[in-house]
């Protein structure tokens, strides 16, 4: 009996592993933003099923001209989503439930606190992190990438608020790699040959 709980111990261990802030997403699809310099503009659709909004009136999605990040430097010349204010929020939402997201983030320093959480399709918040980025005054171009990844597709919108921040790169993962497979079909097989040895005991 001792084995069959380690077994499972193991099964679930291979699941959980994988969830929780991440700082990279190299085996997730990176959303594409087109450079358009709107401001103030309506959602926008950012791939099939996964659409843009913000509820701030100055909002920008595209924009690529100059974007400063007062103390922590600027990004210019890369299409950037913003609620380009110190308190509103922008959202991504997903019409299938994704297991990860997460972009290439910053933010101004001296605004306040950015923000990102996760929610489930009931609005139930996953989990949330406030960003600590320090950059150069003088930095171009530079971020830090935070993201979200849980062990099941449980994701349906990723929220971004406050200090300005800003946006790009939008990555998501949609179903689990072959390597969380793996992982679950090894607990499962270990969970197996222990109820095995269990029944052979007996």
């Amino acid at each position: 009996m001792k084995k069959l709980l380690i077994a499972l111990a193991c099964a679930g261990a291979a699941l959980s592993a994988q969830a929780g802030v991440v700082s990279s997403l190299s085996d997730g699809t990176v959303l594409p933003m087109t450079a358009n310099g709107g401001f103030g503009i309506a959602p926008q659709t950012l791939a099939d099923g996964v659409v843009w909004s913000s509820d701030g009136e100055r909002s920008v999605f595209g924009y690529s001209d100059m974007f400063g990040f007062n103390l922590n430097g600027k990004w210019q010349g890369m299409a950037l989503a913003s609620p380009n204010d110190g308190y509103s929020m922008m959202q991504l939402a997903f019409d299938k439930p994704v297991m990860a997201v997460g972009a290439l983030f910053n933010y101004g320093r001296n605004y306040g606190n950015a923000t990102i959480a996760a929610y489930d399709a009931s609005h139930q918040l996953i989990e949330s992190r406030v960003l600590q980025i320090n950059l150069p005054d003088d930095s171009v171009n530079q971020g830090v990438f935070y993201g979200f990844r849980e062990s099941t597709a449980s994701i349906s919108y990723f929220v971004m608020s406050g200090a300005y921040i800003g946006a790009t790169d939008f990555t998501v993962l949609a179903v689990p790699e072959p390597s969380t497979y793996a992982m679950l079909l090894g607990g499962l097989g270990l969970l197996g040959f222990a109820a095995r040895r269990q029944r052979q005991r007996q």
